[in-house]
């Protein structure tokens, strides 16, 4: 009998058509089941604590400004804890993701710089020398110029283009990863020490206002926090300096799509 004009039953195709059936038999995932996998990358714990850091920077700038600092030392604690806990968390638990790479060196780079102006500038406490506060706002400044043109520059690469919808779309455009150098880890290290001490003083200040002090410890307390600082001054130039030299500071990533 036959099965259809032209093909007897058992009879092998020719190899063209059984090239074609082999073709369309081992299709590729949709590119909405690819999306779905991307986007289930995002919304995991280390990625919401990160963004709760994001939320928490300007809480953290308007308590300092209006002098809640309690509150302020507060919120400033959890966002140092958390920036240790969303990242081992990741690794520990196999939760790392693109949108990762991204978003906690912001989250960093947004705390350091709101709780960096609001200790440093005329209207506020003034706890931090200008020349210093100044040297960690430009050092965040030029990353954040250098990560424009990376995302321009890894968009074109991986899309062919660079359009204003996936320049700020980095979830479904995912285009360049973000690897931290170990100077740049230890500088956020110092640096938060560094601002939570500025806030720590800041209420001991207040507290004993009315009382008397021994001005040998104050003098001692104060010589080790200028000492501090002088060092995080050191680290945020070399943590600068890092990425600039650093080959594996940046990775262009493949399509996903």
């Amino acid at each position: 009998m036959l099965a259809r004009p032209g093909i007897f039953v058992g009879q092998k195709l020719p190899l063209l058509c059984r090239s074609t059936a082999i073709r369309f038999s081992s299709t590729t995932p949709p590119a909405p089941q690819k999306m779905r996998s991307v986007l289930s990358s995002i919304y995991t714990i280390p990625n919401m604590l990160t963004i709760t850091r994001i939320a928490a920077a300007p809480l953290i700038g308007h308590c300092i400004m209006t002098n809640n600092l309690v509150p302020a030392l507060g919120l400033f604690s959890y966002s140092c804890l958390t920036d240790f806990l969303d990242g081992y968390m990741a690794r520990k638990y196999n939760m790392k993701s693109v949108a990762g790479t991204v978003l906690d060196p912001m989250a960093d780079k947004i705390l350091m710089l709101v709780t960096t102006v609001s200790l440093a500038c005329p209207g506020g406490p003034q706890v931090i020398p200008i020349p210093l506060a100044s040297l960690i706002i430009g050092r965040d400044v030029l990353l954040a110029l250098s990560a424009i043109y990376y995302r321009i520059s890894s968009l074109r690469h991986t899309y062919g283009k660079a359009t204003w919808k996936s320049f700020w779309d980095v979830f479904r455009y995912p285009s360049a990863e973000v690897r931290p150098t170990k100077v740049s880890k230890w500088n956020t290290f110092l640096q938060m020490i560094y601002l939570g001490w500025a806030v720590a003083t800041m209420i001991f200040q207040t507290r004993d206002e009315d009382k008397e002090n021994d001005s040998e410890q104050t003098n001692i307390y104060q010589r080790a926090f200028e000492w501090l600082g002088y060092v995080v001054g050191c680290t945020t130039v070399l943590s600068g300096a890092s990425y600039v030299f650093s080959k594996n500071a940046v990775k262009y990533l493949k399509k996903v799509r």
